[in-house]
């Protein structure tokens, strides 16, 4: 079997997931597909068709998602990594126009952060969806019993969860970048060692969440990693790996 059709293979598997996951809040969307793109290095997983994934409250859509990613290889050549991806979340089923907001990856980003979050929806966009909302969940029920008009800043938009939240670092290197902060040059050294601290420890936290996954990583890459004390191995901590 060639490389490519590995990673096609992969990608295919991955575009599965994905249709699953979405079908699961969305029954009726269109599947997503793994398809070589034009320079043969990557594959592209998006919908065919690219209608949306639609998004019903009381039956009738109220929101629509635009999902895409561009996948290639890991740096060990191994397995399948996300290149690009982006989500989109639209206030109309028809997905037109500028989305309310937008979540974006790309793994080799420079001079912006890898993942980021941007908001394009003016309040009031967001005030008409929110006071349509469904009732469904306590933070939605919470909204409409409230005897105000709902704002911006009562969505809790998800980063990352326990281990992978942005740290201060990256807040404050985006300050630096959007806002061109003066005499900040010399700061980005003291970020940058900050922010490699934090993912180490969060690296560390990751594994004791999940040692499972940790040892066969470790294995593969052709550690012999082996338990030596008289207890039971450490269970996975599912309620840490699945929590937004």
């Amino acid at each position: 079997m060639s490389e490519i059709a590995s990673l096609e293979e992969q990608a295919s598997e991955f575009a599965e997931e994905i249709t699953a996951t979405v079908r699961a809040v969305s029954p009726g969307c269109a599947p997503f597909v793994a398809s070589l793109v034009k320079d043969g290095r990557r594959l592209a997983v998006r919908q065919e068709p690219d209608t949306g994934i639609p998004l019903c409250v009381g039956g009738e859509a109220l929101l629509s998602l635009k999902v895409s990613y561009h996948c290639t290889w890991d740096g060990v050549g191994s397995f399948l990594a996300i290149d690009t991806s982006t989500v989109k979340v639209f206030a109309s089923p028809q997905s037109g126009g500028q989305p309310l907001f937008r979540y974006e990856y790309e793994r080799s980003a420079h001079s912006k952060p890898a993942a980021r979050l941007h908001i394009h929806g003016h309040r009031d966009s967001f005030t008409y969806v929110m006071t349509r909302a469904g009732r469904t969940t306590r933070q939605s029920q919470k909204r409409v019993d409230q005897d105000r008009v709902p704002a911006m800043q009562d969505l809790h938009f998800p980063l990352g969860g326990h281990r992978f939240r942005p740290c201060l670092e990256d807040v404050l290197e985006m300050l630096i970048d959007e806002f061109g902060i003066d005499d900040a040059r010399e700061a980005r050294t003291v970020l940058r060692q900050g922010r490699a601290r934090w993912r180490r420890n969060q690296v560390r936290s990751a594994v004791r969440d999940d040692p499972e996954s940790a040892v066969g990583v470790l294995s593969a890459l052709g550690y012999t990693v082996t338990w030596d004390r008289e207890e039971a191995e450490p269970a996975v901590r599912e309620d840490r790996l699945e929590a937004p």
